[in-house]
């Protein structure tokens, strides 16, 4: 992996959009259900890990345990709040249900938020196209997305995370 410090304007708004636009295509919502409620995996997390192997930088595999560290105060909370949100869905009038629906997105964008600022204090490198596509069990040569989904046991959903982002 090439060792050159990158450069980035990582934003709150920056994240969150392309969240918004990544998040709508079908098969990767649908793999970003199945990371969370199969394999207990973070969909902002790999949000954030997709946007970064996008922008092909990445952050030292020392950092990684600090960049899940963060979502520590946030976790719990959403957890809880998405289970309970559940439960609503089959007892509460559907206006009700709504409302608890836009207070787990405000949750799920403070969880960003602490992300970014996260990752804004971390040294970044830059990778080459080349070293986010090779298929290989090397965490240098695999895209982020790539060690995240692997390292909860759900690889096979990887591929829905592999073609870029629309535009």
């Amino acid at each position: 992996m090439t060792q050159e410090h990158a450069e980035i304007s990582l934003t709150l708004e920056r994240l969150w959009q392309f969240s918004l636009q990544y998040y709508s295509v079908r098969e990767v919502k649908q793999a970003c259900l199945d990371l969370q409620n199969q394999f207990h995996g973070n969909v902002n997390l790999l949000l954030l890990l997709k946007w970064l192997d996008e922008q092909q930088v990445s952050f030292l595999e020392e950092d990684w345990h600090k960049v899940e560290e963060c979502l520590g105060r946030s976790e719990a909370l959403l957890h809880s709040f998405r289970e309970l949100r559940r439960k609503l869905k089959l007892q509460a009038p559907d206006t009700l249900y709504r409302e608890s629906l836009q207070f787990e997105l405000q949750l799920e964008k403070q969880q960003q938020s602490d992300l970014v600022d996260c990752i804004n204090q971390l040294p970044l490198i830059k990778r080459s196209p080349s070293e986010l596509t090779l298929p290989s069990d090397e965490y240098s040569t695999s895209s982020l997305t790539q060690r995240y989904c692997r390292q909860l046991g759900g690889e096979h959903l990887y591929h829905a995370f592999s073609a870029p982002a629309p535009s």
